[in-house]
């Protein structure tokens, strides 16, 4: 004998586990899209940290009057009196700070071909690190 009044006890149970699966698939959905975007959002405050220390190294580096006069793994010093120093996960020039959120910065000097070359590791972000290893020629090529 079949009821065809009301809601029985077993469509009830599968209309709620048809429901649980839908919800649990969109939030699924939607924390990855979530993540995505702060990864996203991440990585664009890399590349613009990254700028800008670009831009003040570059100026100083293709200064031609400018030579290297010392020279560690955490700071780099110029003829014209300008510093790069690596403290407190952030870039300053001279006392100035020029980025932040940097993990790490290694600066290095070597010569090729009668050129000096100046490569800089350096290591940005919080929740995605970006690294990237960039060579400088030294306008100036006295050593």
């Amino acid at each position: 004998m079949k009821s065809d009044k009301g809601v029985t006890t077993t469509s009830l149970i599968i209309y709620v586990i048809g429901m649980l699966s839908i919800i649990a698939i969109i939030a699924t959905i939607t924390s990855f899209f979530y993540n995505n975007v702060m990864n996203l959002e991440d990585t664009s405050d890399n590349v613009s940290e990254l700028t800008k220390f670009n831009i003040y190294f570059l100026k100083e580096i293709k200064n031609e009057t400018n030579t290297i006069t010392s020279q560690a793994d955490n700071s780099i010093a110029f003829s014209n009196g300008h510093k790069f120093t690596f403290q407190d996960n952030s870039i300053y020039y001279d006392k100035i700070r020029i980025c932040e959120n940097v993990k790490k910065v290694q600066f290095s000097k070597e010569v090729k071909n009668s050129k000096t070359i100046v490569k800089v590791l350096i290591t940005l972000g919080e929740n995605l690190e970006y690294t990237k290893t960039m060579e400088y020629v030294l306008a100036n090529t006295e050593m």
